[in-house]
Parts: structure tokens; sequence; C-alpha cells
């Protein structure tokens, strides 16, 4: 959602979304909760907790994500140190996964685990990513975990110029199979925020 006090002063406020199931019905509303120095001097980098309720306003789920000062590079990602992770608990207190960024060269990578260390599937990113109207939307496609297979998708859509240009809200997607394990679904929403984070909230100019 379009925060007015960061569209007009340009400090970092608090990330807020509406999560819309494909018949375009609200399900979720998503709020993140973080420190506020953080915020200002971490900007994307910082640590953050995302709380996902429902229309009654009842918690489902949560991810969290902690601070980590080395992290975000690919080419380091294979220490623990410089790796970011984001942890999914659904509901909270019941952790179900997490989502940690893998090395690569240059494409961002990820891996969706169970909380038993098991890989539930893998995301690669583009090379080079750029949302503008002419490259249309960025998508990480999500990977069977040896890597044969498409079994879902994550994608950052394009809102229109004044909206990209003007403010950091941004328009997601996340596909997946209906009969997907639930626990793996809320996994592969938490890789959404993560990717979010990372790769989109940038301050606008």
């Amino acid at each position: 959602q379009i925060e007015l006090l960061e569209a007009l002063t340009g400090f970092e406020t608090k990330n807020k979304y509406r999560v819309f199931n494909n018949l375009g019905q609200q399900v979720y509303f998503a709020k993140e909760e973080s420190d506020c120095c953080m915020r200002y001097w971490c900007g994307p980098m910082r640590g953050f907790e995302m709380a996902i309720t429902d229309n009654n306003g009842m918690e489902v789920m949560r991810f969290r994500r902690e601070f980590k000062c080395c992290a975000g590079c690919c080419w380091c990602a294979n220490a623990e140190c410089c790796a970011f992770v984001l942890h999914v608990e659904a509901p909270p207190g019941n952790p179900v996964g997490y989502v940690r960024q893998e090395q690569s060269a240059w494409k961002p990578n990820y891996c969706l685990y169970t909380t038993d260390d098991q890989v539930l599937a893998r995301i690669h990113g583009p090379c080079c990513i750029c949302n503008c109207p002419c490259c249309g939307d960025v998508e990480f496609p999500v990977m069977s975990p040896d890597d044969t297979n498409q079994i879902g998708k994550v994608a950052k859509q394009w809102s229109g110029a004044l909206r990209e240009w003007l403010t950091d809200a941004d328009t997601f997607s996340v596909s997946f199979p209906m009969d997907m394990d639930v626990r793996m679904k809320a996994v592969m929403v938490g890789a959404l925020f993560l990717i979010d984070f990372m790769y989109f909230e940038q301050k606008k100019n």
C-alpha cells in the first residue's frame, strides 16, 4: 500500500500489504513490525517481522528476518552470516519452514526448506532485475527440489509509471498448485516478502 508520509518525506515507514486471491477478494492483510531507527539507517537490509492477519483480524502467519550487516551479496551467500534467511510460522509460534538466500555468480537464488532442513523448492531470479514497461513483469520461477519442473512462480508486476517512479508501493503475485501442502504455500508467500525487501524496497527520488 502507498504510505503518504513516505511518499511526501522519503522517510521509510512500516510496509503494509493487502493480499487478494485470484478472484480479486481480499483474504489477508500484512503489516511490518520493525524498529524506527533500523528502517532509517538500514533501509531494505533491516530486520523485520511481518504479521499476516485474516479479514477477522486474527493472525494466521508470521514471517521473521533477522538483521545481518554483511548479508545480501549473492557471491558470499554460502556463509551463514552473509545469507538472508526468512523464517515462517503458520500459525504464529508454529514453525513450518524457512527461505534462505543461496550462493550464485549473478542471478538471485533461494531455497525453501522444511523445519528439518529438507528442500521444498528452489527459486531462480533473472540476472537483470529491471521493472519497466518494455521488460514487463519480473518473474522468479519456483522449481521442484531437483530443479527439473516448475511448480509455481513469484512475480513483481508493473504497476504503472507514476506508482513505480514516485512510490515504493509494488504489486506482486505468487502462484502454486491448488493441492500443494498448505505449509509449503506459506513458505512460498514468505519467499515473496524476502524478494520484495531484497530487490524492490528502494527509496524513490
